[in-house]
């Protein structure tokens, strides 16, 4: 079990965290500087001077660009976040959040609330960072709770404060119909990473399955807590709770990456009390930036949905790993497969194609393609792929995808697919060696290689 204050402990403790000690202005400031530090592969940042009740941290969630060097894992502050070592390869983070499994509320564990200093019912008072030019105070990440019928759903909201005691946020549209009208809600900030994931799997991309509290607590022990009737994230830095009402008001500002590939709906949320923790941390995201949190969590969320998916659709496990890269902002897929038989690496595109909105490129990899090496990925797309066989365009009647930036009018196009991997069809001497370390030196220069490196005291890889 791991808090997001103690994930904020941890990232200190890897000196994955820099401190702002200067006042830095709620007002787009704030973001500025958020976006700035992705840019350049910052470590995260939390901001102790602000004007309100609670500091900021941006990139907890985020990571470096894999075009930079092929050591980073852009995923490691995730795993931190889930309470596994940051060193975890990409495939067992993936195989976790792919299991899917849940713990019954009875077996959770519940404990007291974290935020139990009463804060009023102002808003404002908490100086929430604006992440748009209209200077609204807003939500980026956090999650909403409410109670129907007995059971608690989670839900990710984004969304903006309008007056002291309003909060205007964007739901899943399937989570609003499960609520079926107005509803006496809270809204977690600080939450945990496998309380964002749960939420995330639960609501979106048109998934409809309520027991994310139970989802959360099987991902990794997640604390909860009872009030007025619902469950709620225990650990959280704030919870604001209130009656939350449909509305046709929509949420300005720029969207979460998780809105682009579901339908959403706005809810007004009248407060009438917020709690904190003692020295609250909140999460923000400055959305729209390149490598931003809400990239990284949609990335992972989607592509260990995909690797489940296609993994039991032939009845046998042929794909390694699936990725949407984040430097493409999720318009493009890569995976990594075993190729059963000719033909097959056209079949699994269509599949990945049919299971998800958010790219229309599909690039595919032999099976012993790393997925911390996406620029050996992309000279796999030049080098081993022919443009005239390799490339093949779909007719441009295919549903607009959600996550290309140059095609959001709603418009159908082409998809595209790219083989680059060795024709299971062909002979072994057809196919070009692997440039390796052990192919490429006689065996006495390995050997002095080998014997210099270990005097360097270096490791294997």
């Amino acid at each position: 079990m791991t808090t997001f204050a103690e994930h904020v402990d941890g990232l200190r403790a890897a000196d994955d965290l820099l401190a702002v000690d200067e006042r830095v202005h709620w007002d787009t400031e704030a973001a500025v500087v958020a976006s700035e530090a992705l840019r350049n592969n910052c470590a995260a940042l939390r901001f102790a001077e602000t004007s309100g009740s609670v500091a900021y941290a941006s990139g907890v969630y985020a990571g470096p660009d894999q075009i930079s060097s092929r050591s980073h894992r852009p995923w490691r502050r995730i795993a931190a976040g889930l309470g596994m070592d940051r060193s975890v390869s990409y495939v067992d983070l993936l195989d976790a959040l792919a299991r899917w499994e849940t713990t019954p509320l009875d077996r959770a564990m519940f404990v007291d609330p974290a935020a139990e200093e009463e804060a009023g019912d102002d808003l404002y008072a908490l100086g929430l960072p604006s992440v748009d030019d209209e200077g609204r105070q807003s939500v980026t990440q956090g999650v909403m709770a409410v109670e129907r019928d007995g059971e608690t759903s989670w839900a990710p909201v984004r969304g903006t404060v309008h007056r002291g005691s309003l909060l205007r946020v964007t739901v899943p549209r399937p989570f609003l119909d499960w609520c079926d009208g107005e509803r006496t809600a809270s809204i977690s900030l600080g939450v945990s990473a496998a309380t964002l994931i749960a939420a995330l799997q639960g609501w979106t991309q048109d998934t409809t399955a309520p027991a994310v509290p139970e989802r959360a607590a099987g991902l990794a022990d997640v604390p909860l807590a009872r009030t007025d009737g619902r469950v709620v994230p225990a650990a959280a830095e704030v919870r604001i709770d209130g009656v939350a009402r449909p509305t046709d008001d929509a949420v300005g500002g720029p969207s979460a990456t998780w809105e682009r590939a579901t339908e959403t709906a706005t809810v007004a949320v009248d407060a009438d009390r917020i709690r904190l923790r003692e020295d609250p941390t909140v999460p923000f995201v400055p959305l729209g930036a390149p490598l931003a949190d809400d990239v990284h969590l949609a990335s992972l969320v989607e592509a260990a949905t995909l690797y489940r998916r296609v993994n039991g659709y032939w009845g046998v496990s042929p794909v390694s790993w699936v990725q949407l890269p984040v430097e493409s902002r999720l318009g493009l897929c890569l995976v990594s497969s075993e190729i059963l038989y000719a033909g097959f690496d056209w079949q699994l595109a269509n599949a990945l194609f049919s299971f998800s909105d958010f790219f229309d490129k599909v690039l595919v990899l032999d099976e012993y393609a790393r997925p911390t090496d996406l620029a050996r990925a992309l000279d796999d797309m030049w080098v081993k792929a022919h443009p005239g066989n390799d490339w093949v365009f779909s007719d441009p009647n295919a549903p607009a995808a959600t996550a290309p930036v140059y095609r959001r009018d709603g418009e159908t196009g082409s998809r595209l697919y790219i083989s680059a991997i060795w024709d299971p069809r062909w002979d072994e001497d057809y196919i070009a060696p692997r440039v390796t370390f052990e192919s490429s030196f006689p065996e006495n220069v390995r050997e002095s290689a080998l014997d210099r490196w270990a005097l360097l005291g270096e490791g294997d890889e």
